[in-house]
């Protein structure tokens, strides 16, 4: 029998047992002994268990706990000795301080290394960013991209390894499925509670309440929507930093009653919450140092049958491709167009939310992306 290739995966994300299921269809493949090293608590989350995980599994200690760039391991060193990997697959930025030490410590025992980055911004870094970048992309046996920005970036840095465009993660079908085939018991139950008319269209955000989402675009169009006579409610889910300006802004706006605050709702609980929605809202705007580098809401909404419009930042368009409407960035009125256009028109949302469903089958389900993974280890584990 051939030795099972030993793949040790690194990255703060998997605290969210959403986010894991990747990992367990990479360890039902019998070429593969999976590990994941992940954070016992990043940001303030901390660790979600799940049962039935069943591959080797380590929470270590995090020093600049939610600093993305400037964060490292503690206990690191006797993790990784202790998995033995042949190949470790480090799914942090190629610039991060975590992936500069988890290579050094992954090349001493003869380990391959694989890197993942977002950045879709032509950056120069200073050091000791610069040095880690260029010891990274020196010594990584392969880079994975998570848009094709990201991917073009690298090749104009001179990075001329291999190299694939592929989500971090995507969305979770079978979770998804079950909460379709309670659709219409969530649709009544969640619109009896929150007061939401049957045949209103229902818009959704999901995610952290920060001002470069775009999510103060939504509050205009919804209101520009109530002063035309549209039926149209606005359910938010998340929390953050700029949730106090959204609730004064509602207020302005005399849009009070059109708008459902849910606050924030653990990864696996969120499902139902895409079932009832109409319409996915990720009305991103681009900033100096970012812009929108998937958002992986996008494909768990569209899973759902939930329509996504989404700004023309960034990954955006291309995530979105033909299954939903794509809206100029920070134009409150362009949005409240395209609202508009499927509110008029709800055989064209039942058709997109067709094509939403067929295109995150083929492109974006965990498990079309632990396939391409498992894909690149074993190109990996050929190289000398």
């Amino acid at each position: 029998m051939n030795k099972k290739i030993r793949v040790l995966n690194i990255s703060k994300p998997y605290v969210a047992a959403a986010y894991r299921q990747k990992f367990r269809f990479l360890a039902e493949d019998p070429r593969f002994e999976i590990g994941l090293i992940t954070p016992k608590n990043w940001a303030g989350q901390d660790f979600e268990d799940l049962p039935g995980e069943s591959y080797w599994l380590r929470t270590l200690g995090i020093a600049f706990n939610g600093k993305n760039h400037f964060h490292f391991y503690q206990g690191l060193r006797e993790a990784i000795r202790e998995f033995a990997p042949d190949i470790v697959n480090i799914e942090e930025e190629h610039y991060s301080f975590v992936t500069f030490q988890v290579m050094r410590e992954a090349r001493k025992i003869g380990a391959r290394c694989i890197f993942h980055t977002w950045q879709n911004i032509d950056k120069n870094y200073p050091p000791p960013f610069a040095w880690m970048e260029a010891y990274v992309l020196k010594n990584c046996a392969y880079a994975v991209t998570g848009n094709q920005e990201a991917l073009d970036i690298l090749r104009r840095k001179g990075f001329a390894g291999p190299a694939a465009v592929i989500p971090q993660m995507g969305a979770d079908a079978e979770a998804i499925t079950k909460a379709q085939q309670g659709r219409e018991r969530h649709r009544q139950e969640i619109r009896d509670r929150l007061k939401i008319p049957m045949d209103a269209l229902l818009l959704m955000f999901a995610g952290r309440f920060v001002e470069e989402k775009g999510i103060q675009d939504g509050l205009d169009a919804v209101a520009m929507l109530k002063a035309e006579g549209r039926n149209v409610h606005f359910m938010m889910l998340g929390g953050g930093p700029f949730e106090a300006e959204l609730r004064a802004k509602a207020k302005a706006l005399a849009i009070e009653d059109l708008i459902h605050w849910i606050g924030s709702v653990p990864s696996l609980h969120i499902y139902p919450y895409f079932a009832v929605a109409d319409v996915l809202l990720l009305s991103s705007h681009t900033r100096s140092n970012w812009k929108e580098q998937f958002g992986r809401v996008l494909v768990e909404a569209m899973l759902s049958g939930c329509v996504p419009i989404g700004s023309n930042s960034g990954e955006i368009p291309h995530v979105i491709g033909p299954a939903g409407l794509v809206h100029q960035e920070a134009d409150p009125r362009d949005l409240a167009r395209c609202i508009l256009s499927l509110d008029q028109d709800r055989a064209l949302l039942f058709r997109l939310g067709l094509i939403g469903k067929d295109r995150v089958s083929e492109n974006y389900t965990n498990r079309v992306i632990a396939e391409k993974y498992a894909a690149i280890f074993l190109e990996v584990a050929k190289k000398p």
